[in-house]
């Protein structure tokens, strides 16, 4: 049925299909096409916040990129008479000092009622005072020389020492609060190597670059103050023998400070039953009596070694060399809050190593000597006029930004296994970072502060300090104290916290500003200091504390190995780099500092690429630099700097730290961005085709 139905229709539909019109097609067309975005507005390199008269355009990025960003600042910079070196964290200190110069005698000519503006205003006006410093003489320590006057024998040495140590002088050794490195929850008492005049026990072993010629200086030097601290003329180049005879002694029993980056060697639990099987002429009780600590028990000493051979040293030598040693100890410690005669010949030192041409004037001197003693009452004013607005908002963004991209790192790095990723992933997480700018509460200073005796306000700052400190011993670890003063240039790791702490004075221009172009903030700010501190935290040296702060073993044999060869490579290529001609670095006292200066630019480098592609609407031009270029620009001229030949070999023997050049120069080398951002061929010195990166 329904088929012959079908059939009977179909001629009917067919005939209708055929006579009906056409349905109207429009015209395909197509829409029309979107305006391009309006190209990112044009800024000046110094908009962006690159200093565009340091670049020197003539010079060649891929054979020498920090005179590339930093010849111009070279020709024009002069390091000033009272400085050894000059560069933009010198330029900031200068204004920081400035500023605190102008607080300063403000409070002191005009405290009002505020007993902040009294206190600092007070310590400041006694500094100021030379004419009162410089009639006192050596007087306010007449006392402490008087100790060391006494000693006739062993017992009244470790008499004399223990009463110098009590009043902040540290003859043969020192003692300090420090976490346990085995349990960070719990402060225990640090017993550490100390007890030289010189800056490390090289100067007294080695004759490597100028150090015999300073030794030799050192010599007249120890005899000219010991004279001006009243030692007899017919008695002096005696005294100088033994002090430096003792001394070059201690310097053979200390550990080197490469020894000393291994936090297992210089940590070593003895507790206070253990301490008279290493130092037995030492009264322990009446030690920690006198320190006003008596019930101290928890004590960790750097090397056992070292205070058997003390033992030994100290029987060894005769009574009046202990009293040459120790009068000594009392005048190099205390020479700068002296009179001037003192204070000079202190310098004079200071200038053999350095090459600083002049002393810092009175009023410089005295702003430092505020800062260390109360710090945190000078810097109220300093952040309330230094630090405020979203700055401190706009720097936890690019800290922000910098942990982000160290997370992606980890995720990524090809040479760990997955247990140890996930380890510093846990790591990464409980690092602390929100120390930024200040403290969220202010420290108190209970001494009494006077005008009328300098001398006599720093050493009650140096009781109240050591109290403080040694106060913390067997109590809860206080995670809100900071290890800086806000004003401070600098910013610091501390991997027994696992914190990353960066005050406001290391937040001015030109490392920082609201008003810099981001790829400029994350180069001067993001990789020369928020980078490379997060880095501390997993260098040669932090890689061996855990989340919470634990000296412990968290990598796989295997992944360790991987670090430590990687860690070899930055040494041996550091270790070719010159301080000055025939001085080249210690590429293993200067790893870790290495280590975190690559990882720092490589993670503000991926924390700027990351910004390009969330932020594009904030994207600025430079014409004809590309966004990498000014990050890498930016993060060497954060290091221009201009040092005398003293200081650079100073430098070299001692500091952690790589000279300027190099911590420019080595870092690009390592970070394969770098190359590409400036066109740099195979083959050429900032693209030599070996990589050492450990992050």
């Amino acid at each position: 049925m329904r088929a012959r139905l079908l059939s009977a229709l179909l001629p009917f539909v067919i005939a209708c299909a055929a006579a009906a019109a056409p349905l109207p097609v429009p015209p395909l067309t197509t829409a029309p096409p979107r305006p391009p975005p309006p190209p990112p507005p044009s800024i000046t390199l110094a908009q962006a916040g690159i200093v565009a008269d340091w670049v020197d355009p003539t010079a060649d990025a891929c054979q020498d990129f920090y005179s590339y960003a930093c010849r111009g600042f070279e020709k024009t910079a002069v390091i000033p008479p009272d400085r050894s070196a000059w560069g933009p964290i010198y330029e900031v200190e200068q204004k920081n000092e400035e500023f605190l110069r102008e607080t300063l005698e403000k409070a002191a000519a005009s405290p009002g009622d505020d007993p902040v503006l009294k206190k600092i205003g007070d310590f400041y006006a006694a500094c100021m005072d030379e004419a009162g410093v410089d009639k006192a003489g050596a007087t306010p320590v007449a006392p402490l020389l008087a100790l060391a006057a006494s000693v006739k024998d062993v017992p009244s040495l470790a008499s004399a020492v223990t009463r110098l140590h009590a009043a902040g002088v540290f003859p043969l050794f020192d003692v300090s609060s420090q976490q346990d490195f085995q349990d960070a929850t719990k402060v225990i008492a640090s017993i550490d190597q100390a007890g030289l005049g010189l800056p490390d026990r090289d100067y007294y072993l080695k004759d490597d670059g100028n150090l015999k010629d300073v030794r030799e200086f050192y010599a007249g030097h120890v005899g000219r103050m010991l004279a001006l601290g009243g030692t007899r003329a017919g008695e002096i180049k005696g005294a100088v023998d033994d002090v430096l005879r003792i001394e070059t002694k201690i310097a053979k029993l200390q550990q080197d400070k490469v020894a000393r980056r291994d936090p297992h060697k210089i940590y070593h639990r003895v507790d206070r039953a253990g301490l008279p099987g290493l130092l037995k002429s030492f009264p322990w009780d009446a030690y920690f009596q006198e320190l006003g600590v008596p019930a101290i028990q928890a004590v960790t000493v750097n090397e056992p070694a070292y205070y058997t051979g003390l033992e030994a040293l100290l029987r060894e030598e005769r009574p009046a060399a202990w009293r040459h040693y120790l009068a000594w100890q009392v005048l190099h410690a205390r020479a700068s809050i002296l009179s001037k005669k003192l204070v000079d010949e202190a310098f004079a030192l200071r200038q053999k190593l350095s090459g600083q041409k002049e002393i810092e004037p009175r009023w410089k001197r005295c702003v430092h000597g505020v800062d260390h003693s109360l710090g945190e009452l000078l810097a109220q004013p300093y952040v309330e006029a230094r630090f405020g607005g979203d700055s401190k908002a706009r720097a936890k963004a690019v800290v922000e930004q910098i942990v982000s991209a160290m997370r992606s790192d980890l995720e990524a790095l090809p040479w760990m296994d997955d247990a140890t990723r996930k380890a510093a992933l846990a790591k990464l997480d409980k690092v602390r970072h929100d120390k930024i700018g200040y403290p969220d509460k202010w420290r108190t200073y209970d001494f009494e502060v006077t005008r009328a005796a300098y001398a006599a306000n720093v050493a009650a700052s140096i009781r109240f300090e050591l109290h403080r400190d040694l106060d913390k011993i067997g109590k809860p670890v206080d995670r809100t104290e900071w290890m800086m003063t806000p004003p401070t240039v600098n910013a610091y790791y501390e991997p027994t916290l696992n914190e990353f702490v960066l005050p406001a004075g290391q937040l001015q221009p030109p490392f920082f500003s609201r008003d810099f172009y981001a790829p400029v903030n994350l180069g001067e700010t993001g990789g020369s200091t928020v980078g490379h501190e997060l880095t501390h935290g997993f260098d040669d040296e932090g890689s061996q504390f855990d989340g919470d702060g634990n000296l412990r073993e968290w990598w796989s044999k295997e992944t360790r190995a991987h670090f430590d060869e990687a860690t070899r490579c930055v040494q041996e290529q550091y270790g070719q780099y010159e301080a000055v001609p025939g001085v080249k670095l210690n590429g293993e006292l200067t790893s870790g500092e290495n280590i975190a200066d690559i990882g720092g630019v490589k993670l503000g480098l991926a924390a700027l690429q990351a910004w390009e592609a969330a932020h594009p609407e904030e994207r600025r031009t430079v014409p004809g630099v590309s966004d990498e270029q000014l990050y890498f620009v930016a993060y060497a001229q954060s290091w221009c700097m201009k040092e005398t030949p003293q200081a650079l070999e100073l430098h070299a023997h001692s500091d952690p730290h790589s000279p300027a050049r190099w911590r420019v120069n080595g870092p690009v080398v390592d970070v394969p961005g770098f190359a590409e951002a400036f066109a740099c061929k195979p083959g050429t010195p900032m693209n030599p085709g070996r990589v050492c990166a450990v992050w």
